[in-house]
């Protein structure tokens, strides 16, 4: 699609080769040196007062690392196959890292207060900041180990990471005589034509067979770096490091897992039943589980129409949610243009609070991408309201931070149904929005129950690519039923999946995400009194609230056995609509 938006990064530097970015390497390096020898070994001795500025001059030397590391990771990931930019980015953080180094010190310390200082700091804005570095005391370790880990991370699992993007943005798929990178080839796997579906799914498969020694490998190495560290700093499970981060208790994770898997049956397994018999099949192939209906005509959308229905279904809900969304339209904050070496996917990078969030999508006129344009403009959003609590207090825990993304898509989706007027344009749209919630929960907690497999086999040793395989195929079939094949050519789809490299165990987050804001968006409908000034409250509240306490604002308990039922029953509610319009 040509007309397409890129982004504006001149809000950073106006370019790699700015004579800024090195003054302000130079600042960092001195600032960070002198902050080591101005406050190490010295925060017990601190008033409170000078403690707390001591926090502050710490923020703000995060803010300006976060600041090259945004600019540098953002230039990166739509030209990773420019080896100048990849060299930028290469650098940068290795020089960042270096600069790290200094800083570790700090909270360490901090951790280490005596109660009457901590308690002190609990009254300041930090307070949450400072009780997770409490909480979390007893998985850190010695400054000098501290040194290592962060050290030996650039060689490790941040190295496998950069080699699984460039290698993906390398890699080349043939299709009729032609080379096709993976963006290109995923969008012909969702094609109207079941031909074409077939033999770009075909051939995807079988280039990540071909090349499923590199992924093997980057796959053993992760979970294996992964281990190591969970050894080192004490934790039970190789996911217990995710949950800490996000503040979330494991037996909140189980219950959510379980209650999905209870109800792969009356989910995905009745849809993708009811889906095969419109395929004239018993079972769909597994490149038509997420293919267009047949019969079924799929319009273009513009990134023009797109743009409207997408603000419009904001400005529907809140006025000021509708006003910061048009900003990354107009100030240009949105890389939706499709071009070669660009990341796949979809992404809205927070930055920090001195300058702005910034969107990453691939825009191909579907359905889906309007959601997907919804989706990041919630994370958008959210991460600007966030914003004024400062870099240390901004960041908000997995167990949030997917609330306003899906809360935005089902604004859009619900905006969509209420203007269709004909019954065929409700179908579709159901259709699309099951598919996606599917995609979203289902697929998502199967990807989760698939990487605890993964996780938990390696501990043992090496795992031969075709047990991963073997694993990957069980848990997929588990979650989608017997009513879609997948058969041989689908047993390496686990290595094109980058959440696995990226952010082990981080998949939860989307079902976890999805069933919350099912029940959230159910107050809203239901007219919970106060609901928009207490929803855009929850967002400017960052890191600085308990997910469980931001709930309570909406009479809301996810420790509730039947919390996540709410949540899955939006999914059958669909579902039950959807056959009785068919």
């Amino acid at each position: 699609m040509t007309n397409l938006p890129v982004w504006n990064l001149k809000d950073f530097y106006t370019d790699i080769k700015s004579r800024k970015i090195r003054e302000d390497l130079d600042k960092i390096d001195k600032q960070s040196s002198l902050f080591n020898k101005k406050f190490k070994n010295k925060l017990k001795s601190l008033s409170n007062t000078f403690l707390e500025s001591s926090i502050k001059e710490y923020e703000k030397i995060e803010e300006k690392i976060q600041f090259i590391h945004s600019f540098s990771f953002l230039t990166y990931c739509t030209h990773q196959i420019d080896s100048e930019k990849t060299k930028f980015f290469k650098d940068i953080e290795e020089k960042l890292n270096r600069f790290q180094i200094n800083l570790i010190f700090f909270t360490l310390e901090i951790s280490n207060l005596s109660r009457e200082k901590l308690d002190y700091l609990g009254k300041t804005k930090y307070r949450s900041w400072v009780n997770n570095l409490v909480k979390n005391k007893k998985y850190q370790k010695s400054e000098s180990v501290e040194k290592i880990l962060m050290q030996k991370s650039i060689t490790s699992s941040s190295s496998w990471i950069k080699f699984f993007d460039q290698f993906m943005a390398r890699l080349k798929f043939k299709f009729n005589g032609k080379k096709l990178n993976e963006n290109e080839i995923l969008d012909l796997m969702s094609s109207s034509n079941s031909s074409l579906r077939k033999k770009s799914a075909l051939s995807f498969g079988e280039t990540l067979k071909a090349n499923s020694f590199y992924f093997g490998s980057i796959m053993n190495n992760i979970s294996k770096d992964l281990d190591i560290n969970k050894d080192i700093r004490g934790f039970k499970f190789s996911e217990s490091s995710r949950h800490v981060s996000n503040q979330i208790d494991k037996s909140d994770v189980d219950s959510l897992v379980n209650t999905v898997k209870n109800n792969y049956k009356l989910t995905s397994h009745k849809y993708y039943k009811y889906k095969s018999k419109f395929f004239k099949t018993k079972k769909l192939n597994f490149w038509d589980r997420n293919a267009p209906y047949p019969k079924t005509i799929e319009r273009k959308i513009s990134w023009m129409e797109a743009k409207d229905i997408v603000l419009n279904s904001y400005y529907d809900f809140d006025e000021q949610a509708g006003d910061i969304a048009k900003m990354f339209f107009d100030k240009k904050w949105i890389h939706a243009s499709l071009i070669k070496g660009k990341m796949s996917g979809a992404f809205s990078h927070p930055t920090v609070p001195s300058c702005h969030p910034y969107i990453l999508l691939n825009f191909q006129g579907k359905i889906r991408d309007v959601m997907t344009l919804a989706h990041e403009l919630g994370h958008g959003i959210h991460q600007y309201l966030a914003n004024k609590n400062g870099l240390l207090v901004s960041d908000t825990p997995l167990t949030l931070a997917e609330t306003a993304s899906v809360f935005g898509e089902m604004l859009t989706f619900k905006f969509l149904l209420k203007s269709a007027s004909k019954k065929s344009e409700k179908i579709f749209l159901l259709r699309s929005k099951i598919e996606d919630m599917l995609n979203t929960v289902v697929r998502q907690v199967s990807f989760f129950d698939f990487e605890r497999r993964i996780h938990s086999l390696r501990v043992d040793g090496e795992i031969a690519v075709e047990d991963i395989s073997k694993i990957w195929i069980k848990s997929q079939k588990e979650s989608l039923g017997n009513h879609v094949n997948l058969d041989n050519d689908y047993e390496y789809f686990w290595s094109y999946i980058p959440h696995f490299i990226h952010s082990p165990f981080y998949v939860y987050a989307y079902a976890f995400g999805d069933c919350l804001v099912n029940t959230l968006y159910s107050r809203y409908e239901d007219k919970f009194p106060n609901f928009n000034a207490k929803y855009i409250k929850l967002l400017q509240s960052g890191g600085s609230l308990h997910y469980k306490d931001s709930l309570k604002e909406f009479n809301l308990n996810p420790s509730r056995k039947d919390f996540w039922e709410l949540g899955i029953k939006i999914i059958k509610n669909f579902i039950d609509e959807l056959e009785k319009l068919s």
